[in-house]
């Protein structure tokens, strides 16, 4: 017969107690407490808001087996649903994600062995899954390829904007599907315009810009993102933005130093000289009041270009900071400070 002493302040209790009972005590705890993650946890996935014109919405795959330690990704596929530990009017407030538009996404590590059911809690609640955490079985069960579907489309916001140009942005889920996308803009929400089409496949959520030309100075513009595959269209929100006027201050930004090493490094930036002959060089020193420069360049016109210099006589393991300034007729610009450290 084993025993187990349990220690209070000023109090000891000794419980005996069988082997079995003693097996039985030590893993009920470990249940309680949960495993430790494992070294090679697995993302299983799961879409919220899948459909079918005979079945309604559900979840894909509506049951997933997983190890302690894994986590699911929920991503909707479409907007209006949500993932909620329990059931049907019987949340166990384990996960909720809340109510989610489309191309939103949701992730929960399970930690503990057991069967977790799960449900949207948006009426008419006919939405239900289950996620099963086990460690009787070596290998979980895979995850079955998503449905496939619509691609899922979000407009993001323009960059790059100068005065002829600009650069178009967003993102698409292909939702396993070859999926064209491109971008539709003009003067008004008619658009009038398109960028050329780009070819996409896959099942994740993919950036896609787009650079375009020949725009008019001071001018509007609204813009959105186009994609289709073989199961529909679907188009990204109206967005707007503002190309500068022609000519006017210049633009710089301070990108990361490369080509880092003990003595030396190549300092970068980004600039548009917005239509006038534009002065540009690198500050650089162990404080932000630098005390060196780079060698001037001359750049001229309308559009952002990368700028770079390579500068020597640097110490060894040492901190220094460094940004682009740019001067033309209409006055000086600076980047924000950037640091690197030497090796």
């Amino acid at each position: 017969m084993k025993s187990l002493k349990f220690f209070k302040p000023a109090l000891a209790t000794t419980v005996a107690i069988g082997s079995w009972r003693l097996a039985l005590l030590l893993a009920t705890a470990v249940s309680l407490i949960g495993y430790p993650n494992p070294a090679s946890a697995a993302t299983f996935n799961v879409w919220v808001g899948a459909s079918h014109p005979l079945i309604g919405y559900f979840f894909s795959p509506s049951s997933v087996t997983i190890h302690p330690g894994d986590q699911v990704m929920w991503t909707w596929a479409s907007s209006g649903h949500s993932t909620t530990s329990g059931r049907p009017g019987m949340p166990t407030d384990i996960w909720d994600s809340g109510v989610r538009s489309q191309g939103a996404t949701f992730t929960h590590t399970f930690n503990s062995v057991g069967t977790f059911p799960y449900y949207c809690k948006v009426p008419p609640y006919n939405e239900v899954g289950q996620v099963i955490v086990t460690i009787a079985t070596p290998t979980p069960t895979p995850t079955p390829p998503p449905v496939t579907g619509p691609p899922v489309a979000i407009t993001n916001p323009a960059t790059l904007i100068a005065s002829f140009s600009a650069n178009l942005n967003g993102s698409v889920n292909p939702h396993g599907l070859t999926t064209s996308v491109y971008f539709q803009y003009g003067t008004t929400n008619s658009y009038g315009l398109t960028s050329a089409p780009q070819s996409r496949t896959g099942n994740t959520a993919l950036n896609i810009s787009a650079h375009i030309s020949g725009l008019t100075a001071s001018t509007t513009y609204h813009f959105r993102i186009v994609t289709a595959n073989s199961a529909g269209t679907r188009y990204g929100s109206d967005t707007i933005f503002t190309t500068l006027p022609p000519m006017g201050f210049p633009i710089v930004t301070t990108r990361p130093a490369t080509n880092v090493a003990a003595s030396s490094a190549t300092l970068n930036g980004l600039l548009d000289p917005h239509g006038l002959s534009t002065s540009i060089y690198f500050q650089y020193g162990t404080t932000t009041s630098y005390g060196r420069t780079a060698a001037v360049q001359s750049q001229t016109g309308n559009t952002f270009r990368n700028i770079a210099a390579n500068i020597g006589g640097l110490a060894s393991n040492t901190t220094y900071h460094f940004r682009i300034v740019a001067t033309n007729s209409v006055g000086t610009r600076y980047g924000s400070d950037r640091t690197f450290t030497t090796q």
